[in-house]
């Protein structure tokens, strides 16, 4: 019996692994943006989501537990169109997942599958990304994942409603992934 481990092939900044349907990127490091024109997390539609989306990752439902990065923006492009796009940072709740590398993989594989489907890719957009979190002598080998979110509308409003709407589908993605993990852990540890 031979074992198969999943492989994901890291792009640099700039370039990236596409999927159908929702844009789903898996990169090698989260891109860095400029000032924006507006703070998102100003924008009512966007606090909502935000605030929901907090209450779901501290819930029993939930394995992750998630962190703002600060990087909340409502922009326009040059064609006018606004985006909205914000950072969110997640590791999970027991301590002992958060060394373990190919727990995230599986964690990634299972987003990429349940995100893809979502919205479209013209105007929602996912980038996902392995971080090692653990800089300090504290925690060395600890990772987290970085996602980024990306809504694209012909106004700054219709483009922060969609990204509350991809937020609403990161976190059922994230809270079925939670069931899925516990019960490959449970049969693991049976």
């Amino acid at each position: 019996m031979s074992t198969r481990r999943a492989k994901f092939l890291l792009w640099r900044e700039g370039s990236s692994r596409r999927f159908a349907w929702m844009r789903v990127d898996v990169v090698e490091r989260l891109p860095e943006h400029g000032a924006a024109t507006a703070e998102a997390a100003e924008d009512a539609s966007v606090k909502l989501a935000l605030q929901n989306f907090q209450s779901m990752m501290q819930g029993n439902d939930s394995l992750f537990v998630s962190e703002y990065r600060g990087n909340w923006r409502v922009s326009r492009a040059g064609d006018g169109r606004g985006i909205c796009s914000g950072n969110v940072s997640l590791s999970f709740k027991e301590k002992e997942f958060g060394r373990n590398r190919g727990l995230y993989f599986q964690v990634i594989q299972k987003l990429i599958e349940l995100l893809k489907g979502a919205g479209s890719p013209e105007v929602l957009m996912a980038r996902l990304c392995l971080i090692s979190a653990g800089k300090e002598e504290s925690s060395p080998g600890v990772f987290s994942l970085g996602i980024e979110l990306e809504a694209v509308g012909d106004s700054g409003e219709q483009a922060a409603l969609r990204w509350g709407l991809g937020l609403a589908h990161l976190q059922q993605a994230l809270l079925f992934t939670s069931r899925h993990l516990r019960q490959l852990i449970s049969q693991k540890n049976s």
